[in-house]
């Protein structure tokens, strides 16, 4: 986490056993309550709040309502590292975007940012969508930021491509081949294909 925050010192599997526990002995924040107690969440230090604060969007996605992509975007951009935006992205964002496609415009905004964050979450949304990946607005995303020196971008793109890759092998090669890509992202790209042609 290179330092950024500041944290209890509580691994995973307890902060989740926790908070699981807290929500079932004082119950899931009330709907008109929800939004405040995430942001609140948030807005403390310890990098655990934060993380319990997406346990509670976990519980609660499956309820998202339409405006509810502005508190996705307020938590991508504030205390942003990749441990929470990757999070957000492929369950949060992608799960919102399933439900409201009408609002991908959103999204096209995100590619067009100039925070990275941002970026990087608009290319990784679709990362859990399989076989129902909308492939030319993926491809399109990822030519508008193929340039990019930023090591989250280039990694993203790699990843999304990779985890494409096993659903749509050939257009994955097809699209590495030519397209201007980093090397980090072709070799992010490729790994599930040169793992199976080594088989």
């Amino acid at each position: 986490m290179r330092n950024q925050f500041e944290f209890f010192g509580i691994q995973s599997p307890l902060r989740r056993e926790l908070t699981s526990q807290f929500l079932k002995e004082y119950g899931f924040p009330h709907e008109d309550q929800v939004v405040e107690t995430i942001t609140e969440l948030w807005n403390m230090n310890e990098r655990e709040l934060q993380n319990a604060a997406l346990q509670v969007i976990d519980m609660r996605k499956r309820k998202f309502h339409q405006e509810d992509i502005k508190l996705i975007e307020q938590i991508t951009i504030e205390k942003s590292w990749w441990d929470t935006v990757d999070h957000i992205a492929s369950n949060h964002a992608g799960h919102y975007f399933s439900l409201y496609p009408e609002q991908l415009f959103i999204a096209d905004r995100w590619i067009e940012s100039d925070n990275f964050w941002l970026q990087r979450s608009a290319i990784l949304y679709q990362l859990k969508y399989k076989h129902n990946t909308d492939v030319e607005r993926l491809f399109t995303y990822i030519r508008k930021v193929s340039e990019s020196n930023e090591f989250f971008i280039q990694k993203a793109i790699g990843w999304s491509l990779r985890q494409y890759s096993k659903y749509n092998p050939e257009a994955v090669r097809d699209f590495v081949e030519s397209n201007p890509l980093s090397n980090l992202s072709k070799r992010e790209a490729l790994k599930a294909l040169n793992r199976i042609s080594l088989s």
